[in-house]
């Protein structure tokens, strides 16, 4: 029998050397604990602002469930409303809401006619005030002479000349042998320019000549004169 071959003796592992420091655990800082800071809306500024818009906002959401949920009450109701205000103000001021408070004024003298403005000539002058050309043109289509309209847009109307009527005066009312009315009518207007150089408004007052048939229909217009007061 051949031996078996010796074993290697056994390696020793060595423990590793100990130091005589000894570990120490860290220790965490002290951290302040910081007081919760208040919200903007929890000042006490902001909680009044809420306090008295929260019933408002409420108020608005509940009108306006109540408004889809019941649609053609709400309708009568607007249209109730509406109606309310726009005879309210008819009775107390003798004019719809939105319409022109610029009436023409004022009373012819004694041996003038009693009633010398006719409706031609009051629209006319407030379409040129408003600047209509169209009306404008529509009453004037059957003079003979016809003014230049546009050119009257582009000086006195509201729209185009950055002027504000402020009254329309019946000035003189005269009738001829012949039927026909001469008619005077003073325009007062201010300016409402916001330019640098007119820092004051301006009142401007211009006169127009009418010359109307017994029917009240337009023969002539005339822009007499305009001055600055």
């Amino acid at each position: 029998m051949i031996p078996a071959p010796p074993q290697p003796p056994p390696t020793r592992v060595m423990p590793p050397p100990t130091t005589n420091e000894q570990t120490t655990p860290t220790e965490s800082p002290n951290v302040a604990l910081t007081p919760a800071r208040k919200r903007m809306g929890q000042a006490p500024l902001a909680l009044a602002i809420k306090a008295i818009l929260r019933p408002i906002f409420k108020l608005l959401y509940y009108t306006i469930r109540w408004i889809r949920s019941h649609k053609l009450a709400a309708l009568l109701a607007i249209l109730l409303v509406l109606a309310s205000i726009f005879a309210t103000n008819y009775l107390l001021t003798g004019q719809i809401p939105f319409s022109s408070n610029t009436s023409i004024s004022g009373q012819p003298q004694s041996g003038q006619a009693s009633s010398p403005v006719s409706s031609d000539v009051q629209d006319w002058l407030l379409a040129l005030r408003s600047g209509d050309l169209n009306t404008m043109l529509n009453i004037q289509k059957s003079m003979s002479k016809q003014p230049d309209s546009s050119m009257y847009l582009l000086q006195f109307s509201e729209k185009y000349a950055q002027v504000k009527w402020t009254a329309i005066k019946v000035n003189g009312a005269s009738q001829g042998s012949d039927g026909m009315l001469d008619l005077f009518i003073e325009v007062d207007m201010t300016s409402t320019s916001t330019s640098s150089s007119n820092t004051a408004a301006s009142s401007t007052i211009t006169l127009w000549h009418f010359t109307t048939s017994s029917t009240g229909h337009i023969y002539t217009i005339d822009y007499v004169s305009g001055r600055t007061a």
